[in-house]
């Protein structure tokens, strides 16, 4: 078995960030790279003993199985009744692997020094205070392996780990060949979410749970995962427990079959989660539903379609989904994954193209747009494909405002292009005198304004309150900005303020002088 040349230059990038002082570092890389891999080797080359951190059973034994394989070695496990770390003995072994449960209960019984290197698996949990208690015990140089450092509730990594020393992106692996190609299909359900409540970042489980598990809404989500399987090994994401029954329930009807889904969650033991995992990975049962049980280490390269049904708000947390069908494996073609979209939902819920869109919103916003004309085609499209697309059209979008903003368009001035909000009026009431004497207050003609539905003026009011609240300059300073030859798009009040206020001052300098 040989490193893949990303990993060896993670090695490389890892041992170079320890030697400039870091004493914490993390590595980057998707689902289905070999994280484990990583660690592995870096554990066979450490000049002493490693311990890996795992928070789950199926985690920790992974990770015992694959490290053994590559180094050839036995590796301890401190989890449970297995107490192969704090043997009274004394003992130590050269790699141990445990549960952060566990290890956090038994840490008066491991010395500060027992370990040269500490990994964490799945670093993107090491903010949590179980963590750190852990971490903070131990003095060690650290390893954190991620493929979502982004954490849902905005706590920043940067607050455990010193450096990023090396990442490796998903649209690269999938370039070269170590991930497959990812197809979207986005399928619009009649599901209405304008109520739903958030709660801890996601929204509310009860609420959503209540809608989704309605008969009518059970067969808008099980009808196309059949119709589009097309013998695919396939995993869904259910958003309750319930609602994962419900949902294998009502497959397996329209199936014929009792056994053609089967439905796991964190109360199943994992003696009685095990079997059922292996007729899966045999393909004695066809679709595995689960809750939130098999978003992280769930390692099933044959997995060829993931369907999301239920709805996430956080793109780390859909991007691990994902990721269990991102692996390639013989005869698989690609992944595709199944987008459910709510008819109506007051939240921004994550799709499969957010996953390479990153934190651009236009790119983000075009992305989607075109995977879901597609997806109304009938077609599923390649994520790569949407986002060239996308890129496409933000290009020329951006040379239309260019050339408006050479033309002194007021609107291009603040990033709106009102030819393309013209092209778009539908029918409805107008735009109202209230929402007319705003746009005049801020200094915006009234006229194209006075052309649009009210929903879209009060659109477009929204767009330039959002621009006053991150602090970006008033219509009124971007058309003199743009009269003095500058891009005001993204400028800030302040910035505009000086560069007006220059301006001015140069211009009271020449009348002066010409005087």
């Amino acid at each position: 078995m040989q490193l893949r040349p990303y990993q060896q230059q993670a090695i490389t990038r890892v041992r170079e960030a320890y030697r400039q002082g870091h004493r914490a570092v993390l590595v980057v890389m998707p689902t289905g790279t070999g994280k484990t891999v990583l660690f592995a080797e870096i554990a066979r080359l450490a000049k002493g003993p490693v311990l890996v951190l795992a928070h789950r059973q199926e985690l920790v034994e992974q990770a015992r199985e694959k490290i053994s394989l590559w180094c050839n070695d036995t590796v301890a496990v401190e989890m449970a009744g297995r107490r192969d770390l704090t043997r009274p003995d004394g003992t130590r072994p050269k790699i141990t692997v445990a549960s952060i449960q566990t290890l956090q209960q038994r840490l008066k019984d491991v010395p500060r020094d027992a370990f040269k290197i500490v990994v964490v698996d799945e670093a993107h949990h090491a903010t949590a205070e179980s963590y750190r208690a852990v971490l903070g015990h131990f003095d060690a140089w650290l390893l954190g392996v991620t493929a979502t450092p982004d954490r849902s509730d905005r706590v920043p990594l940067g607050e455990v780990f010193s450096a990023v020393a090396f990442e490796y992106d998903m649209r690269a692996a999938i370039r070269d060949g170590f991930l497959c190609q990812i197809r979207s299909f986005v399928v619009q359900t009649q599901a209405d979410f304008s109520r739903v409540r958030k709660v801890a970042g996601e929204l509310s489980q009860r609420d959503v749970e209540a809608i989704l598990n309605q008969e009518l809404h059970l067969a808008e989500i099980a009808t196309p995962i059949l119709r589009e399987r097309d013998g695919r090994p396939t995993i869904v994401f259910a958003a309750s427990v319930a609602h994962a029954y419900a949902l294998t329930r009502v497959m397996n009807e329209m199936a014929g079959r009792p056994d053609f889904a089967a439905a796991l969650d964190g109360t199943t033991s994992f003696e009685l989660r095990a079997p059922v995992l292996q007729r899966f990975r045999r393909g004695e049962i066809q679709v595995l539903v689960n809750c939130s049980l098999f978003t992280e280490g769930f390692d099933v390269p044959e997995i060829a379609l993931v369907a999301i049904a239920r709805p996430v708000l956080s793109r780390s947390f859909y991007a691990q989904m994902v990721g269990r069908g991102t692996r390639p494996a013989k005869g698989k073609r690609d992944l595709l994954v199944l987008d459910f979209v709510p008819s109506h939902c007051r939240h921004s819920l994550a799709q499969a193209v957010d996953i390479f869109a990153g934190m651009d919103d236009e790119l983000q916003a075009a992305a989607r747009r075109i995977a879901q004309k597609a997806s109304a085609d009938g077609e599923a499209i390649a994520l790569e494909l949407a986002m060239e697309l996308a890129q496409q059209e933000q290009e020329a979008l951006h040379a239309d405002v260019v050339y408006q903003l050479k033309k002194r368009d007021p609107f291009a001035a603040v990033g709106i292009d009102m030819g393309e909000w013209l092209r778009r009026r539908g029918g409805g009431e107008r735009a109202t005198k209230d929402q007319l004497a705003y746009f005049r207050r801020a200094g915006l003609p009234t006229e194209p304004i006075a052309e649009l539905s009210s929903h879209q003026a009060e659109a477009l009011r929204e767009q330039l309150l959002e621009r006053k609240a991150v602090g970006l300059c008033t219509p009124k300073q971007a058309r003199q900005l743009v009269e003095l030859g500058y891009d005001p798009r993204q400028m800030y009040y302040d910035e505009a303020q000086g560069l007006l206020r220059e301006a001015r001052q140069a211009k009271k300098g020449a009348q002066q002088e010409g005087a």
